[in-house]
């Protein structure tokens, strides 16, 4: 009985000794975690702050402001190369005078350019040379009657392609963004200032799903620290701090107290932005105060759970030698869980397939992290660990840019590294895009036959599994111009567009190639589609092709000739109201396919559908033109008239009235007009017996009297004077003619 005691209490002791070391332990540690989970949570906080000002950097310079940027050269350059007689190039260097249709054309122009661009406070042109200025409201003769003409006074000191932040004449805040025309000329003296003013709060309304509550504020300062615009909670000191952030040299990070509380500053230096801006942030604590009392309710119950079970774990500690293992293998299971039905024969193999499965993890995360500074190399980005260790220290590169236009990639590379002769290494890009990174000793003089060979086999050895298209960049004498031969490689690929799926094309042979944009009669073009005449479209559009193809041109002079034949298409559909053919995508992406033999087989599709249309609707058409034309010879004989005249009226070529007025009438417009004012004139001479033939001549649109006589003896086979006495006489007579 008295062991029995002593073992009882050592058990006690043993029990009561752990209990209190639990409790220290736990104390100790969940203090320990508390102050850690806080210090996490603020860098935490930090870290999502700069992920939030970084997207919010890419939303505003990338897509935002690139958008305006974009549509503004694309403007310019439209006026500059698509029509030499565009309304801006004669008012560039004609001036108004003379042009004041032109002026209200181009400032309609300007208005649907900012109605059609949301976001968009004004855009404007400025003249220097005639001191004058149009904008997408007004046309100001002098540019002193501008509201803005202290602005465009000082314009020449102003930076262009450089969006600057200002007050417009109405007090209100905009970024403005400026480029010269003629857009083409770099270093000439401009012609002309193109500026665009964007709407600083709309940028504000864009920006603010962004934060993660109405407390936040984000403050966008140019290179100078000066505050651009801001957006989210205006508190004066959480203002003044992120001034003050924006113009210190420090990176951000620090907290900073405001009436609510304590809050986290974060900075997106200037570094990493297109236009040299720098981002601050400002996130209060208090947003994760009740995630903070969670955590705090969360390690007392924690330490609570963990005290209790160690008074159990003591109790089976002798008996129970297993639970070690069994806690190795609960963290087995939570990184990889055993399947259901599992030939797994004991914990023991679990655990060890766990650790071979960490092992194969841990070679996949290198694998990706060698794979981006591979493609950091390409990007001329600087990685953050050295990649000497997989390239030679001193060698020469070249980049091959590949993509797949059927099979897959790893066919590609399994067959290229069977038999390749040049050492080489792949990057992948993804699913349809690598690259390969040509290595040669420094001493050689590579050239790119051999590049050029060895992947015109490579199409060979792979023809019924796969094709992929291929474009070569240039020699980069080391690892600094690898980038540089990459981008060389993906301009070379942009040729694709003329030459087709599955080439090869070397960016050293593109020297020479023309620059000066071929003249098409994009006119014949407008008419083929207005008259529904399939075979002329499609002749057209063959030329079209065969001659891009054929002119040896920069892919920039190619680019834009479609560009031109798809703003035909674009005006036709308009003109025609067959806006119901337009993609909701926009009429240029759907149209743009990666060759031009694709892109002109779209536009071809598309044109017939045109035609199609306007054959289906031709013969209703046709009779409301004709009963159109008809009226209006009807009440104006008395004038002269025209085919051109009418072309005014029914909006329709000269050329295309004739015909449709032949078929219509079954005679020509002449000969129908010649008619209707000798059959007018015949009923005025019995009519108005009183009225003198000469008059009635010229009431019917006949200015000479003489040839008046005779067209109407010609018709009735007497003078009008016979006519008149005849019909006075007798009443009813018939023409000596028939």
């Amino acid at each position: 009985m008295r062991r029995r005691g002593i073992k009882k209490t050592v058990f006690n002791h043993l029990i009561l000794s752990y209990t209190v070391l639990s409790i220290l332990l736990v104390g100790s540690i969940g203090g320990y975690g508390y102050v850690q989970a806080n210090e996490v949570m603020n860098r935490e906080i930090a870290k999502e702050s700069l992920s939030r000002i970084d997207s919010a950097q890419s939303f505003i310079e990338t897509t935002l402001l690139k958008k305006y940027e974009d549509n503004l050269q694309n403007k310019a350059l439209a006026v500059r190369f698509i029509q030499n007689n565009s309304n801006l190039n004669l008012l560039l260097y004609g001036g108004w005078k003379g042009n004041l249709s032109r002026v209200a054309s181009f400032r309609s122009d300007l208005e649907f350019f900012r109605l059609e661009n949301e976001g968009v406070m004004n855009v404007s042109v400025y003249f220097p040379k005639q001191d004058y200025m149009i904008d997408a409201e007004r046309f100001y003769m002098k540019t002193a009657n501008s509201p803005e003409a202290g602005y465009f006074a000082s314009i020449k000191q102003k930076p262009f392609k450089h969006w600057m932040a200002r007050n417009d004449a109405e007090g209100n805040r905009v970024l403005s963004y400026m480029i010269k025309l003629p857009y083409a000329a770099a270093n000439a003296e401009p012609e002309g200032y193109f500026l665009i003013d964007v709407d600083v709060r709309y940028l504000q309304e864009a920006i603010r799903p962004m934060l993660s509550t109405t407390s936040d504020r984000l403050l966008i300062a140019d290179g100078n620290g000066e505050e651009l615009f801001a957006i989210g909670s205006d508190e004066a000191s959480v203002t003044a701090a992120l001034n003050e952030a924006a113009r210190s040299k420090a990176s951000g990070g620090t907290t900073v107290r405001d009436d609510d509380g304590a809050g986290i500053v974060s900075k997106l230096p200037a570094e990493g932005s297109i236009h040299g801006w720098t981002y601050v942030m400002y996130r209060p604590l208090h947003s994760v105060a009740l995630l903070t009392d969670r955590l705090t309710a969360g390690l007392l119950s924690a330490c609570g759970i963990i005290v209790l079970f160690g008074m159990l774990m003591s109790f089976f500690f002798s008996k129970k030698l297993y639970v070690p293992v069994q806690g190795l293998l609960n963290k087995a299971r939570s990184v990889r869980p055993a399947p259901p039905h599992s030939a797994y024969v004991n914990e023991y193999v679990l655990i060890g397939d766990t650790f071979s499965f960490m092992n194969e993890k841990i070679v996949d995360l290198e694998m990706q992290a060698r794979r981006s500074e591979r493609l950091g190399l390409l990007l001329g980005m600087q990685p953050a660990g050295d990649t000497r260790a997989a390239l030679p220290e001193s060698g020469r590169y070249r980049a091959v840019y590949l993509r797949i236009t059927a099979g897959d990639m790893q066919t590609l590379q399994r067959v290229r590294d069977r038999y390749g002769s040049i050492s080489g290494e792949w990057i992948f890009l993804n699913d349809r895009e690598a690259a390969i990174l040509y290595v040669f000793p420094p001493d050689d003089e590579p050239g790119c036959a051999e590049i050029i060979g060895e992947l015109r086999q490579l199409m060979q050895e792979v023809e019924d599994q796969a094709s992929f298209r291929a474009a070569v960049g240039v020699l980069a004498d080391g690892e600094s111009e690898i980038a540089e031969s990459y981008r060389t490689a993906l301009q070379a690929a942009r040729y694709h567009f003329v030459q087709g799926e599955d080439t090869i094309i070397v960016y050293d042979s593109l020297d020479g190639l023309s620059a000066e944009p071929l003249l098409f009669h994009y006119e014949h073009y407008r008419n083929a589609l207005q008259a529904g005449d399939r075979s002329a479209i499609t002749t057209f559009i063959a030329d079209f092709s065969e001659s891009l193809k054929r002119g040896n041109l920069q892919i920039e002079t190619v680019e834009l000739a479609v560009l031109q034949l798809i703003t035909q298409l674009y005006q036709c559909l308009l003109e025609l109201k067959l806006q119901q053919l337009l993609p909701e995508a926009g009429l240029f992406e759907e149209l743009k396919a990666d060759t031009l033999d694709q892109t002109a087989r779209r536009i071809l599709e598309l044109s017939e559908r045109v035609a199609e249309c306007r054959n289906a609707d031709s013969n209703q058409a046709h009779a409301e033109v004709i009963r159109t034309i008809k009226a209006y010879i009807e009440e104006h004989l008395h004038e002269d008239l025209s085919l051109q005249i009418l072309s005014r009226e029914v909006s329709l070529a000269p050329a295309y009235i004739s015909t449709l007025f032949s078929e219509g009438t079954k005679s020509s417009f002449t000969e129908y007009v010649t008619r209707l004012r000798l059959e007018k004139a015949a009923d005025l001479l019995i009519e108005q017996p009183r009225l003198s033939v000469a008059s009635i001549a010229e009431q019917v649109g006949y200015r000479n009297a003489q040839y008046f006589h005779s067209k109407f003896k010609a018709r009735y086979g007497v003078t009008p004077v016979q006519y008149r006495k005849a019909k006075r006489e007798d009443g009813d007579w018939i023409p000596l003619n028939g």
